[in-house]
C-alpha cells in the first residue's frame, strides 16, 4: 500500500521540524518523538520511510509560488488576490521600480525549496549512517534524495538568477559560499550526476515506498529517467545542447507522443483533503470571489486559431469577470479585466506535474535547432497534438527558436518557464507589459542572506 501525503502531515514531528531559511535553523523539540540526531545515527527502514515521505511533502512546496509569482512576472497571468494590493502593485512593478530584499510573497520559490533540500540532506546522512540498510538500499535513498535536491535547487536559482545561490547547505551554521548563476548550474548538475550514479548501484527496487505521484517511476531505473529529465533542463539552461540531448536519451521522453495523455506523462505532486493539503492552484470556475488567478489577455490574443491548449487550460468567467482598481491598460487607461482563469485542474485534489514529456520534447526541439538538427519534427509533434497543424515557417535557427519559444509559452503555461525563458533568451523586452510596470529580471537577495554575509 502506497504512503500518502496526509500520513506524513500527521506524523511530521517524528524527525523534529526544521525551519530552514537560507542559513538559519530552528529545531522544534518534541519529547514524544526522536530527535534529528536519533534518526540520522542509525535509522531503521521505518524511520527512513518517514523521511522519504516527508521529502515528498516538502518537494511540492514550490508549486504555488512558481505558478503564481513566476507566472505574473512573465505576464502569463494576473494574481487577482484581494487579500493584499501588492500582488498587483509589486509583482507587476507598478509601484516599485525594482524588487527589494524579502520581496513580497516570494518565499515559496526560495525558502520552501531549501526546506526540501534540508530534508534531502537528512536522508543522505541517515542512509549513510545506518547499519540496518544494505549497500543497494543506501544508494537507493541517496540517489532519490540527490535527484530531488538537484530539482529543488533550480527554483531559488531561477528566482535569484545573477545573484546566485548557496548550494552547499549541509551545515546550516557553516554554509558554503554563494555561487554565481553559472557555477550554481554546474553544481546542481554535479548533484544530479551523483544521484544518477547512486541510482545505478541501487539494484532493481527501492527499499521504500513512494506516493502515486511517482507511479511508473518508483524504482531505481524509473528514478534515473526523472534524474536525466532534470539534467536535460539544467543542460538547456547551461546552453550545453549536446549534453541536453544526451540526458534526454536516458529520460522518459517519448517523441512519438500524439495525445494530451502522452504529453502529460511524468512524475507529479499529489494533493488530498485534510489533513493533507489541497492543490494550491485550484480555483472554482467562475466563482464569485476576490481571489483568483486569471489568464493574461495576451495569451488569448496571441493564440493560434483552434489551439486546443486554449480550450483545455483557460475557462471564461462568464458571470464573474474580475478587475482591480490598480490594474489598468497604460495605453488606454481602461481597466484590465480578468475574463479567463486557470482551468487545468478538475478538483482541489488534482495532482500537479513536476515535469512532463511535453517539456522534454520542447527541450529536444531547442537543442536540435541550436545544432542544425531536425527540430521541425519535434515541433510538429507538439503542434499536431494540439490541433494547429504542421509548422510551415522558415527553418533558420532564429526562426525555429521563435517557434519553439511560442510553443513553450502555451504548452508550459504557468509551470514556471515563461519568465525564465524570456530572460535566458534575452527577450524580456518582448513580454507584453500593457500595464506599464516593470518586467523584473530577478528577485533581490533575502535579508537573511545579506545579514549572514555582513555578519
Amino acid at each position: 500500500m502506497r504512503y500518502t501525503m496526509h500520513k506524513f502531515i500527521i506524523g511530521l514531528s517524528m524527525i523534529g521540524l526544521l525551519a530552514f531559511t537560507a542559513c538559519e535553523i530552528d529545531t522544534v523539540v518534541d519529547p514524544n518523538n526522536p530527535s534529528l540526531g536519533g534518526v540520522t545515527s542509525d535509522a531503521s527502514p521505518v524511520a527512513m520511510q518517514g523521511l522519504v515521505t516527508g521529502l515528498e511533502a516538502r518537494h511540492r512546496g514550490y508549486v504555488e509560488n512558481a505558478g503564481e509569482l513566476f507566472g505574473v512576472l512573465g505576464r502569463e497571468a494576473y494574481a487577482f488576490f484581494g487579500s493584499d494590493p501588492r500582488f498587483i502593485a509589486d509583482w507587476l512593478g507598478l509601484e516599485v521600480d525594482d524588487t527589494y530584499p524579502d520581496f513580497f510573497a516570494s518565499a515559496g520559490t526560495y525558502v520552501n525549496p531549501y526546506l526540501a533540500v534540508k530534508q534531502a540532506n537528512v536522508i543522505i546522512e541517515a542512509a549513510n549512517n545506518s547499519s540496518q540498510l544494505s549497500n543497494e538500499d543506501v544508494f537507493g535513498y541517496t540517489g532519490f534524495a540527490k535527484t530531488i535536491k538537484g530539482y529543488q535547487l533550480l527554483w531559488p536559482l531561477m528566482q535569484q538568477y545573477e545573484n546566485g545561490i548557496r548550494v552547499d547547505v549541509e551545515e546550516p551554521l557553516n554554509p558554503g559560499p554563494t555561487l554565481s548563476y553559472d557555477d550554481a548550474l554546474a553544481a546542481i548538475r554535479d548533484i544530479l550526476d551523483e544521484g544518477f550514479t547512486d541510482l545505478d548501484k541501487a539494484g532493481g527496487t527501492f527499499n521504500f515506498t513512494l506516493s502515486s505521484g511517482f507511479a511508473g517511476f518508483d524504482s531505481p531505473d524509473g528514478m534515473k529517467q526523472i534524474n536525466r529529465a532534470i539534467a536535460a533542463r539544467v543542460a538547456l539552461y547551461q546552453e550545453d545542447y549536446p549534453g541536453a540531448l544526451t540526458a534526454l536519451q536516458g529520460s522518459f521522453m517519448n517523441l512519438s507522443a500524439a495525445t494530451a495523455e502522452a504529453m502529460n506523462v511524468g512524475p507529479s505532486h499529489p494533493y488530498g483533503e485534510s489533513p493533507d493539503v489541497n492543490n494550491p492552484l485550484f480555483y472554482n470556475i467562475d466563482a464569485p470571489s476576490s481571489t483568483v488567478l486569471c489568464v493574461h489577455p495576451s495569451m488569448l490574443e496571441d493564440a493560434l486559431p483552434g489551439d486546443l491548449r486554449v480550450a483545455n487550460k483557460f475557462a471564461e468567467r462568464v458571470n464573474n469577470p474580475i478587475s482591480d482598481q490598480g490594474l489598468v491598460d497604460a495605453g488606454t487607461g481602461q481597466p484590465i479585466i480578468g475574463q479567463y482563469q486557470d482551468a487545468r485542474w478538475a478538483s482541489n485534489t488534482s495532482s500537479v506535474p513536476m515535469m512532463r514529456n511535453e517539456e522534454l520534447i520542447l527541450i529536444y526541439a531547442e537543442a536540435q535547432a541550436r545544432q542544425g538538427g531536425d527540430a521541425v519534427s519535434a515541433i510538429n509533434t507538439i503542434r499536431n497534438t494540439w490541433g494547429v497543424g504542421n509548422y510551415t515557417g522558415a527553418t533558420d535557427t532564429e526562426s525555429l527558436i521563435d517557434e519553439i519559444v511560442f510553443q513553450r509559452r502555451y504548452s508550459l503555461w504557468l509551470e514556471g518557464h515563461r519568465w525564465v525563458d524570456a530572460r535566458r533568451l534575452g527577450r524580456l523586452d518582448e513580454v507584453d507589459n500593457r500595464e506599464g510596470g516593470v518586467v523584473f529580471t530577478q528577485i533581490s537577495r533575502r535579508v537573511s542572506e545579506i545579514s549572514w554575509d555582513e555578519g
